[in-house]
C-alpha cells in the first residue's frame, strides 16, 4: 500500500471517529468491509407453465419494485406431474418456498401432513368466508393458502369458420350437436378440438364443465355429497350419453393428441370448437401461432338441454397460494402473501391473466371482451363447481383418477354410458366420509 493511500485512510477514519460515537464506530467499519448480501430468493412452485411470460415480465417485476431486497422465481411443473412431484419435494424438504395449491382435497392433503404455514385473520381479511372455503380446514379454523383465482367454464369458437357456414353460436344440446354435424359435413376443419391423451380434460372440461345443466349444478353435487343422489341417476348418464357421441367429429388421431396438440389446432384455425375454460383466454392469443394470425374468437356458455331451464356453469377455484412450512426466508415468504392478497395484485392479475378472476373483495375492472362476457354468466346462471372437487376424491382409488379413465373410455366409445355410472358409482361407494 503507497503512503498516499495509507494517508487517506487515516484521515478516514479520524473523520468517522469524530462524527461516529465510539460505540458506533466497530459496527460502521465492519459494514464498511462488509460484502454485499445478496437478494433473498423465493421460488413459487405451479402447475401453470402456460403462465411463465406473464409471470417473468409482469408480476415480478411489480413486486420487486416494492420489494426490491426479495427476488422471485416462478418455477411451473408440468401439470400432469406437479401433485406428485411436489408432494415428494415438500416430503423432502427441497420444495419451492411458495406453492400453488389445488382447491379443496388436493390443498386439504397436503396441509393435513404439516406442509402448509396456517394464515393469519389479517392475512385473510380481503378475502370472504366463501372464497377461503376450498383452502380452509373442514373445521373451519384453518386457511392454509390464499384464496387468488377462479375460473369459468365455456366452450371457444372460431368466428370465420362459423360465419363461413352461416351457424350461430348453440344454446341447447341437440343445437350443439347440429353444429358439429354440419362442420364434420362441411369437411374442412375439426369440429371439435378435444384430445383424450392427457385424459383429464374428459372430466374436467367435459364432464364437470358440460354436465351441471343436465344435473342442475349445486342440488347434485350436494346430493353426491350428503348420499341422496348417485352417479346411476338419469341426469349423469345423460352427460354420459353426450359425450359418447362426441367422437366422429374428433380428430382422428385424437387418442393420441395432448391438451396442448388441441390448443395449437384451434388457434391455428384447423378446429372450430374448443371446449376449455377462461383459463386459456391469454395463452390461445398469445401463442406463437396467434402472433402469426390471431384467430377471431368468440365463447359461448354450455348447453342447456331445453331453453326454459336455467343454465348453470362451473365457477370454480382454481388455485390458491401457501407457504411452504419448512422455507428459508419465511418473513420474504410472507410480504409476498401480503402482496398477492392486495388490490394491487387483483388489478395487476386481471389485466395480465385474462379469465383468471379475483377471489378477493377487491373492486377490479375486467376490460378485456370475452372475459367479461364470461363473467356476466353469472347473472343469469347457476354457480356451481367441479362436481368432484370437495370431498368425493377422499377415497382410493381417487375418484378424480376414476373420471378421467371412465370419460375417456366413453369418448373413445369403449364403455357405455350406463357402464360408466355403475362403475363411478362403485368407487363413490367406498367414500368413507358417506359412511
Amino acid at each position: 500500500m503507497t503512503l498516499t493511500i495509507r494517508h487517506a485512510i487515516r484521515a478516514l477514519q479520524l473523520i468517522v471517529q469524530r462524527a461516529v460515537p465510539c460505540g458506533l464506530l466497530a459496527t460502521c467499519l465492519a459494514l464498511s468491509w462488509t460484502p454485499h448480501l445478496h437478494a433473498q430468493e423465493l421460488v413459487i412452485e405451479s402447475w401453470r407453465k402456460d403462465d411463465q411470460i406473464f409471470w417473468d415480465r409482469v408480476i415480478i417485476p411489480a413486486f420487486q419494485k416494492k420489494h426490491p431486497s426479495i427476488r422471485l422465481k416462478f418455477a411451473p411443473e408440468e401439470a400432469l406431474l406437479y401433485d406428485g412431484r411436489l408432494y415428494s419435494r415438500l416430503s423432502s424438504r427441497v420444495a419451492g418456498d411458495v406453492v400453488f395449491c389445488r382447491p379443496f382435497d388436493g390443498g386439504l392433503r397436503l396441509n393435513d401432513k404439516g406442509f402448509l404455514m396456517a394464515l393469519s385473520e389479517q392475512q385473510l381479511e380481503n378475502f370472504s368466508l366463501e372464497a377461503r372455503r376450498a383452502w380452509t380446514t373442514d373445521d373451519g379454523k384453518t386457511t392454509y393458502c390464499l384464496p387468488v383465482a377462479y375460473v369459468i367454464h365455456g366452450i371457444f369458437y372460431n368466428k370465420q369458420i362459423f360465419k363461413q357456414h352461416n351457424i350461430e353460436p348453440p344454446k341447447t344440446v341437440a343445437q350443439f350437436m347440429d353444429r358439429l354435424q354440419k362442420l364434420a359435413n362441411a369437411g374442412q376443419t375439426t369440429p371439435l378440438a378435444l384430445g383424450t391423451a392427457d385424459m383429464w380434460e374428459g372430466t374436467q372440461v367435459i364432464f364437470t364443465g358440460m354436465g351441471p345443466n343436465f344435473w342442475q349444478g349445486e342440488k347434485a353435487r350436494q346430493g353426491l355429497m350428503n348420499g341422496s343422489k348417485k352417479f346411476t341417476d338419469p341426469e349423469f348418464i345423460r352427460v354420459w350419453r353426450m359425450m359418447s357421441q362426441f367422437k366422429p367429429y374428433m380428430h382422428p388421431k385424437q387418442a393420441e393428441m395432448s391438451n396442448g396438440d388441441m390448443q395449437v389446432l384451434f388457434a391455428t384455425g384447423n378446429a372450430a370448437i374448443y371446449p376449455t375454460g377462461s383459463w386459456d383466454l391469454d395463452f390461445l392469443r398469445s401463442t406463437s401461432f396467434a402472433y402469426k394470425k390471431q384467430i377471431d374468437m368468440g365463447v359461448f356458455k354450455p348447453p342447456v338441454e331445453n331453453v326454459q331451464q336455467r343454465c348453470h356453469i362451473s365457477v370454480h377455484p382454481d388455485f390458491g397460494i401457501g407457504i411452504n412450512k419448512h422455507t428459508k426466508h419465511p418473513e420474504a415468504a410472507r410480504k409476498l402473501i401480503d402482496w398477492l392478497a392486495s388490490a394491487e395484485f387483483a388489478q395487476l392479475m386481471t389485466d395480465t391473466l385474462s379469465g383468471f378472476y379475483s377471489l378477493s373483495k377487491h373492486t377490479v375492472n375486467i376490460t378485456d371482451p370475452l372475459s367479461r362476457e364470461m363473467v356476466d354468466w353469472r347473472k343469469e346462471c347457476g354457480d356451481t363447481i367441479r362436481i368432484n372437487a370437495e370431498r368425493l376424491n377422499r377415497v382410493w382409488p381417487s375418484m378424480e383418477e376414476e373420471l378421467w379413465y371412465a370419460n375417456v373410455k366413453v369418448i373413445n366409445q369403449e364403455m357405455t354410458p350406463e357402464e360408466a355410472a355403475k362403475y363411478i358409482q362403485r368407487i363413490q361407494d367406498k367414500n368413507a366420509y358417506l359412511k
